[in-house]
């Protein structure tokens, strides 16, 4: 099991089969987390240093950041990181060693305190840890079942006439589904919002879970989507909060 491969898997990039074949390897290997462990110190090292190409960085923030157990991992690695950069500032004349990772640091950092100081990030070291076999017990249940598709506009501010809707068939245990909607080229902006409309013209709002400058994907729920013809519009959020609606629709049929 390579570093290549745990990056890949903990940033959402392994395709469902090969995703499904790791994490059987895992969970069927006593040492699994001495194995994952270092490998996910040295992710979460690069991403704080900026280490990362932009689009692992953009993968690690939408596909790894997805529990607290993480965002708090990540959130006290930078933190001590800021403490060891400040540290270093502060002894320019000291030789210079090789610069360590957050966990080395970590160890450092904790064999030098005092007790009281101890006792504290002990109480948060003990979250972190519980957060994780909560996502451990989460995957080992069963892994989550998200449909994909991707869809490009139709002009027209309605359903567009004469228009074929894309076909998706949720799968059995389906919890989701992932539409990716491809931007027009005009449309780039630094935030959006989707409105999702049915046969009968009731509207909801589907979380968006991410966009570049080509695409915005939307997770919408399973028991939000029965049979029948599906639209979505999509609206350009200005900094000012202000939105403005991008001319066209979205069409989807689910089976």
């Amino acid at each position: 099991m390579t570093d290549e491969r745990i990056f890949a898997y903990l940033l959402g990039e392994l395709p469902e089969e090969e995703a499904e074949r790791f994490e059987e390897e895992c969970f069927a290997g006593e040492d699994w987390p001495d194995q994952i462990r270092p490998a996910e110190d040295d992710l979460i090292d690069a991403y704080l240093r900026g280490e990362l190409a932009p689009e692992q960085r953009q993968h690690f923030e939408q596909n790894y950041l997805t529990t607290e157990a993480r965002v708090k991992r990540v959130a006290m690695a930078a933190g001590l990181l800021r403490y060891i950069n400040t540290r270093g500032a502060e002894e320019k004349s000291a030789p210079a060693r090789e610069e360590p990772t957050w966990i080395k640091s970590f160890i450092a950092f904790w064999g030098g305190r005092n007790w009281a100081l101890r006792a504290g990030l002990a109480v948060g070291v003990a979250a972190v840890i519980l957060g994780g076999v909560w996502l451990f017990r989460a995957r080992t249940r069963s892994p989550r079942v998200v449909a994909t598709l991707t869809l490009t506009i139709n002009a027209g501010d309605n359903r567009a006439e004469g228009a074929q809707p894309e076909m998706v068939k949720l799968p059995p245990g389906a919890e989701a589904l992932r539409v990716i909607l491809k931007l027009p080229g005009h449309a780039a902006a630094a935030a959006y919002r989707v409105e999702l409309l049915n046969e009968g013209g009731e509207a909801s709002t589907p979380r968006v879970v991410g966009h570049d400058a080509e695409s915005v994907t939307v997770e919408i729920p399973a028991a939000q989507l029965t049979h029948g013809e599906y639209a979505l519009r999509l609206f350009a959020v200005r900094p000012d909060g202000a939105e403005e609606r991008i001319r066209g629709v979205y069409l989807f049929s689910v089976e």
